[in-house]
């Protein structure tokens, strides 16, 4: 498991390192150009990573130009985090980088073993997850 993980893990610093990047930025990003605009504690909630280190990584994203942040007038406490036009251009070009090397690691595997894969990454994710709450 940990030799798939930092494998992972490699290509894709490999892939978004040429753009400034680290890995838990990229999908910060990425993460933002699927669900709009967001909350750093909605970020928190969906990547796993801390929200002091949420919090630092929006201000390098913000001050690089690729994200911005926007106060809602109705609740000045809340602070939505937006892709700039910059921002959105550089996550779709990293991406399709990403998915090319995806696809590199994935050659040779048949669909069937994709499931399996797929249906055992879920029952294991599932139990962290449990294993979280019971906490």
């Amino acid at each position: 498991m940990a030799s798939l993980v930092n494998a992972v893990d490699k290509g894709l610093s490999d892939e978004v390192s040429p753009y400034g990047l680290i890995p838990s930025e990229f999908n910060l990003l990425r993460t933002c150009a699927e669900n709009g605009p967001c909350t750093a504690t909605q970020l928190a909630e969906i990547l796993p990573v801390d929200a002091s280190r949420i919090s630092r990584m929006v201000t390098r994203l913000v001050n690089l130009g690729l994200l911005r942040r926007q106060r809602l007038r109705s609740d000045r406490r809340v602070v939505l985090l937006h892709l700039t036009d910059k921002g959105s251009d550089l996550t779709s070009r990293v991406d399709e980088r990403v998915k090319v090397h995806v696809s590199r690691l994935l050659e040779g595997v048949s669909e069937d073993e994709m499931g399996v894969f797929t249906l055992l990454t879920s029952k294991i994710t599932a139990n962290y997850g449990a294993l979280r709450e019971s906490r």
